[in-house]
Order: C-alpha cells, then sequence, then structure tokens
C-alpha cells in the first residue's frame, strides 16, 4: 500500500506557507510489519535503506520486499507524473 500523508505546514525560504508531503510505503509479512515513511524527494534513501535491510541476514525483509516496494514507489511516482503531465 502507498499513500500520502500531509505534514505541517512550513514556511520556506521565500516566506510562503507550503505543504510538505510525507509519503508510506507498507507490507505486512507474517507477523512483521515494515512501514517506512518519507519525504517526497527522499525515494533513493528508502531504496538504500530497503537495500541495506534486504542484505542484512538478520532481517526478515528480503531482496523480494524490496523489490515489491521499490515496484510500488515506482508506480507511486508514475502517477504522478501522468497527472502533471495531463
Amino acid at each position: 500500500m502507498v499513500g500520502m500523508i500531509p505534514n505541517s505546514r512550513e514556511d520556506d525560504a521565500r516566506g510562503k506557507d507550503t505543504m510538505s508531503v510525507i509519503r508510506q510505503l507498507s507490507l505486512v509479512k507474517n507477523d512483521q510489519r515494515f512501514v517506512f515513511r518519507y519525504e517526497a524527494g527522499q525515494e533513493a534513501d528508502v531504496i538504500d535503506a530497503f537495500s541495506s535491510m534486504a542484505s542484512d541476514e538478520s532481517s526478515e525483509f528480503d531482496w523480494f520486499d524490496a523489490a515489491v516496494l521499490s515496484y510500488q514507489m515506482g508506480r507511486r511516482l508514475e502517477t504522478e507524473l501522468d497527472q502533471i503531465v495531463t
């Protein structure tokens, strides 16, 4: 499941009131739930976290899980780009 949660309003450098967007990816696997919340633009950092977790043999989060969540993230970005273009 992929979702977006609006974060608190913040003033940008020009003094304008902006809304920061927090995105969320979650995965339920057996009795574990993995939830990743991140700000728009931080997708590369999240994928790095997926990689670190998947390469950790003590983690139940594996490479298939990383691939599924990476795919979901990509689909979400694709949808957002389509909305901008059309």
